[in-house]
């Protein structure tokens, strides 16, 4: 993982986190409100997402799945933005489906890097395993929901920010070249 990640990771991890946050420790929340916190988060990471991944297209053979899957998360978001109550009636199955795209994306990633292999593995099981919970919600109330989404979204901030941190590190410990005449 290379160093220009850093900002991009960071910034995820940050946006998720606060969204999260505030799903948590927001318990009367609408479910309208919280879809409009949702949209926000998604134009955000999309937008990074998207960046970047325009960003790295000359240094990196993958650079195209970062500017598709910001692209996607970009107009998901507008999408819930502009249609935000049609959006709340499906709020399960959206934050499942988002769950469940987020937890395929970081089983796919663990196959090009693999010194992360295996946090990337775990953390998309993990995501996986969080849009069935949600998808087939045992749970009764919207502010248990909310409290998991919050949560899930804690924990895949978590693991962005490690990742953040991970790359910070290995880039610092890059030698640098210097060019030879």
């Amino acid at each position: 993982m290379t160093k220009s990640f850093t900002l991009p990771l960071t910034i995820m991890g940050l946006v998720l986190f606060l969204f999260g946050f505030i799903a948590v420790t927001a318990p009367n929340m609408t479910v309208d409100t919280l879809m409009l916190y949702l949209a926000y988060m998604l134009l955000a990471v999309g937008g990074v997402a998207a960046a970047v991944g325009f960003i790295i297209r000359k240094s990196s053979k993958t650079w195209y799945v970062s500017l598709i899957m910001g692209m996607l998360l970009f107009s998901l978001g507008l999408l819930v933005f502009l249609k935000n109550s049609e959006a709340a009636h499906y709020y399960n199955l959206f934050i499942a489906g988002w769950a469940a795209l987020m937890g395929g994306s970081l089983v796919a990633a663990s196959f090009f890097q693999k010194q992360l292999r295996i946090v990337l593995i775990v953390n998309g099981m993990m995501s996986l395993g969080f849009g069935l919970v949600i998808y087939f919600n045992p749970f009764t109330g919207t502010n248990t929901l909310n409290f998991m989404v919050g949560f899930y979204t804690i924990l895949l901030s978590v693991m962005l920010l490690y990742l953040a941190f991970r790359a910070f590190r290995s880039g610092k410990s890059e030698p640098k070249t210097s060019e030879v005449s």
